[in-house]
């Protein structure tokens, strides 16, 4: 019989754990979270509380919760080096995707609609994505596998783009979209082969 002192925590992935531990261990749910991100150097990528599953990005409701004894919790930490894995490989199939409309988008921004603003602002944020996964997996691998300025070069597209954009320049805009645009994915699919590779030699 399992008693209410307790809480009933499983840990899957990197590291493997059953365990029950006294309630007051932890004050709030994060700080359990952030001891097991120090004892397996993992990443958060499934939360299970009293079987049931709880979508990641519902964390922030949940972070300053407290346990009364007798949830059963269940935590999976994935390697960080598997998690880059499947975000650089998410990102080069975001940039075919990508690839694949530029016309639409440059003729829809042409015609100044609204699903061609829409469509533009998503590929804005697409691209900040992009940045971050390359930011992260240099703090992660510890290595330059790019150049600096080749980012200096994708920032001036998207600063022309921002630009023609307060303009009203739709024309320019278009233009840049259909010819310009297909360099800024180019590099940036250079850059995630070149940290794949990077990830491939460094250890877990």
């Amino acid at each position: 019989m399992f008693d209410d002192e307790n809480i009933k925590l499983k840990i899957s992935g990197v590291k493997t754990d059953n365990l029950d531990i006294p309630v007051d261990k932890y004050s709030t749910f994060e700080e359990m979270v952030q001891d097991y991100i120090n004892k397996t150097k993992g990443v958060l990528t499934k939360i299970t509380i009293n079987e049931k599953e709880i979508p990641l990005n519902y964390y922030d409701e949940i972070k300053d919760s407290f346990f009364e004894g007798g949830e059963e919790v269940e935590l999976e930490f994935t390697s960080k080096k598997e998690v880059l894995f499947d975000l650089i490989s998410q990102s080069l199939e975001y940039i075919s995707k990508v690839r694949e409309n530029l016309e639409r988008v440059s003729k829809e921004v042409l015609l100044n609609t609204n699903e061609g603003h829409k469509m533009l602002n998503s590929i804005a944020e697409g691209l900040q994505a992009l940045l971050d996964v390359i930011e992260q997996t240099r703090a992660f691998s510890e290595e330059d596998f790019y150049n600096p300025g080749d980012l200096d070069d994708v920032q001036n597209v998207v600063q022309d783009i921002i630009r023609s954009q307060g303009e009203q320049d739709y024309l320019e805009l278009s233009d840049i979209i259909e010819f310009d645009f297909s360099e800024v994915l180019s590099t940036f699919e250079t850059i995630l082969k070149n940290a794949q590779k990077t990830l491939e030699k460094k250890g877990v």
